[in-house]
């Protein structure tokens, strides 16, 4: 939206403002009738917002000055939809003198001024032809851009994920559908599988409650959950043969795969076939076996212009590295000599190394190391956040000689290490982002596998290592003082597992009606599992044994360009989650 005003109103009013507001800027109406404001629209399941919306000035009904009636099943034309909205944003009042911007929009006609501030504020630009079509009907698809743009919310539309089985990613208003779902305005028109309806008409009453939900006036309803049960899944082979895969990724938009082997290998697959030539081979830099080897791989944000990605790896001391290469002159290959090393963690054993590195939304590379090894903590690094083991440490690629730490990390003032963005972890076995949440599988020692989820604003966050283990205190003797500790969202004992393999929350366009599960495996069981995470607790748990069966030694999860899914196992393949 161009108007800063109507921008910074919607982001700072309440609902009672709105109202407020709205009532200034329109003519006076008709006092209601008793017993409600509209005689039409008793037992609709619309009528709370019908009314809210009359409420707050947005609509005096279809027939004023009466305005007895509000015709909740008329269809909304283009020059209601502009009446509508521009009262809802507060922008109705001192409307433009008449210009002629659009050839069928007359002067003198009730919605002339309001379709003419709809195009100044770039809400509305018309057809192909010029013209606005103000008798025209309002499909869903319209309505989606038409809303969306005057809450300003254009620059908050994210990728296409394939949320709606009747949306394609080639439809123009798709990822304004799929963001009107996502702030709650509209939870489609079925579930199972989930459906937009683009081309049906908006009705006067749907209209209410769109509107309704857009300004505050109305709760947001819960999106409608299609349950896993819906789903059959299976796993394509993707490649076999290679040496313990311990890892899958790829730039966003890249159709290629790019596959962690743990000796100190990146191969590539591309078109469906594995390239002899690996992309980077630092075999020689890797101590491998066990815990150790090349462990993690992250694209840098802006990979396709700079070329830069990060490795975390064991090197022939058996410490751990993080380090920056560069893509070659060849797209399938990196510059081998453009590698340098940007961090250096002493470890005391050779297991629990951690491994992940993945950036953030906030553009910041987040690396994950376990508690430096052992059993039980032995070296006391769990809860010593001065210490960079037992951690997941966040840092800024882009400044610094090798890199800086951000102003905002949470012990940059002292307390602790000042690359500490969150502590007391045992052996986080990968993490992954979904937006801002944070989901971090951490390796139990003798009974619980936990998975916790944090935001990109919980810096500081003390996950309980080795205080607790899961939930439940670790030397319950030795006290057990729970006192600003963040405890898991959910746990599962060894009688089920032995060893969580962290995941991502699903979001490719394959399956959509597994839109925000959870995915996580066990290494020993090879079993995988998903649920869905609420903001309060899990739900929609689910076993896909049935139709995955298990995976033997099942090392890690990844995605690939567009979010699909895959899963390595440690015997030298990958497989694609995919629909059955």
């Amino acid at each position: 939206m161009k108007s800063p005003s109507a921008k910074s109103w919607l982001k700072t009013a309440t609902a009672l403002a709105v109202a407020l507001a709205l009532m200034l800027a329109l003519p006076a109406m008709a006092e209601p009738p008793p017993g409600g404001t509209f005689i039409d629209d008793d037992g609709n399941g619309h009528e709370p917002n019908i009314e809210a919306i009359a409420a707050a000035g947005i609509t005096a009904g279809c027939n004023p000055p009466i305005g007895d009636r509000y015709c909740p099943s008329q269809s909304v034309t283009r020059a209601e939809m502009a009446a509508f909205l521009l009262r809802a944003i507060g922008q109705a009042g001192d409307l433009p003198a008449y210009s002629g911007i659009f050839p069928d929009v007359a002067a003198g006609r009730w919605y002339t001024g309001y379709v003419e501030r709809l195009a100044e504020l770039g809400i509305a630009e018309g057809y192909a032809d010029g013209t606005f079509r103000p008798d025209g009907p309002v499909t869903r698809a319209e309505m989606s851009i038409f809303v969306l743009r005057a809450l300003g919310e254009e620059a908050n539309l994210a990728a296409y994920r394939g949320l709606f089985a009747d949306v394609g990613a080639s439809a123009g208003y798709a990822t304004y559908a799929e963001r009107m779902f996502d702030l709650g305005i509209t939870t489609g028109c079925s579930t199972g599988p989930l459906r937009f309806c683009p081309t049906d008409v908006v009705a006067r009453d749907q209209m209410a409650s769109f509107l309704a939900r857009a300004v505050g006036l109305a709760p947001m309803p819960p999106p409608p959950r299609p349950s896993p049960s819906q789903v059959r899944l299976q796993l394509q082979q993707v490649v076999t043969g290679l040496t313990l895969p311990l890892f899958v990724d790829a730039p966003v938009g890249d159709p290629r795969l790019f596959i962690v082997e743990q000796p100190g290998r990146i191969r590539v697959v591309s078109g469906g076939n594995l390239l002899q030539t690996a992309f980077l081979d630092i075999s020689d830099l890797v101590g491998s076996g066990g815990e150790r080897g090349l462990l993690g791989l992250a694209f840098h944000p802006d990979y396709a212009v700079n070329g830069r990605f990060y490795v975390n790896y064991t090197d022939n001391g058996g410490d751990t590295r993080i380090a920056e290469y560069r893509v070659g002159s060849d797209p399938d290959q990196a510059d081998q000599a453009s590698g340098r090393t940007i961090l250096t963690v002493d470890q005391p054993a050779s297991n629990h190394n951690g491994g992940m590195l993945a950036f953030g939304p906030d553009g910041y590379l987040y690396v994950a190391l376990g508690d430096g090894g052992g059993g039980g903590d032995t070296y006391g690094h769990g809860q010593r956040p001065s210490s960079l083991l037992g951690a997941l440490l966040r840092i800024d690629v882009d400044a610094g000689e090798t890199y800086a730490v951000p102003a905002g990390n949470p012990f940059v003032g002292g307390g602790g290490a000042p690359e500490v963005w969150a502590y007391g972890l045992r052996n986080p076995w990968r993490f992954s982002f979904d937006g801002h949440r944070l989901y971090v599988a951490d390796v139990g020692q003798g009974s619980w596998e936990e998975i916790d989820v944090l935001t990109t604003a919980s810096g500081g966050a003390n996950l309980g290592w080795s205080i607790m283990e899961g939930s439940h205190c670790f030397r319950p003797s030795s006290g057990c003082d729970q006192t600003g500790l963040v405890l898991p969202v959910f746990e599962y004992g060894h009688g089920e597992g032995c060893s969580v393999t962290g995941g991502y929350v699903y979001r490719g366009t394959g399956i959509p009606e597994l839109a925000g599960h959870y995915f996580y495996g066990d290494f020993c069981s090879g079993w995988v599992r998903s649920f869905r995470y609420t903001g309060e607790g899990v739900a929609d748990g689910w076993d896909w044994s049935a139709d995955l069966g298990t995976i033997a030694s099942l090392t890690s999860f990844g995605t690939d360009g567009t979010g699909e899914l895959y899963v390595t196992s440690g015997e030298g393949t990958v497989h694609k989650i995919a629909r059955r």
